[in-house]
């Protein structure tokens, strides 16, 4: 297995990655009914709804292998309820409505896309190690 910085390297990576491609596929997307007035909208939609998904999964992923020492270091993004989002969208999808999935998009993910890619340059940085211990 490997050790634990670089599974949570990886993790973060793909977290980047994949909010990167959530704010590229929501770009055309101006208001929430955007979502629900085409085809195309819907495919977004339901796209954007999984990367959400993906994103939410990998930080979960981080925290049972770290705990929340490592959250608590970047108290800026609400770190409870990124996990609740996971839970929500994981299991309750079918209540999942566009404005929140908009809201999230537009006004939470640019911040959150900056605080993970600033935990990787942490990490990178070996600012991390003493929480990453296997």
């Amino acid at each position: 297995m490997y050790p634990k910085k670089e599974r949570v390297k990886a993790l973060l990576v793909s977290a980047i990655k994949e909010t990167e491609l959530l704010l590229q596929m929501s770009g055309a997307i101006q208001k929430p009914d955007d979502f629900l007035t085409s085809l195309t909208g819907m495919t977004v939609y339901r796209a954007c709804g999984m990367s959400l998904q993906f994103i939410t999964e990998s930080l979960v992923k981080i925290r049972n292998l770290c705990g929340l020492a490592l959250f608590k270091r970047y108290p800026a993004i609400p770190w409870n309820s990124v996990f609740g989002m996971r839970n929500y969208l994981s299991h309750e999808y079918g209540e999942v409505d566009a404005e929140g999935i908009y809201g999230t998009i537009k006004t939470d993910i640019p911040d959150l896309l900056s605080v993970i890619k600033l935990m990787l340059s942490d990490l990178n940085d070996s600012k991390l190690d003493g929480l990453l211990k296997d």
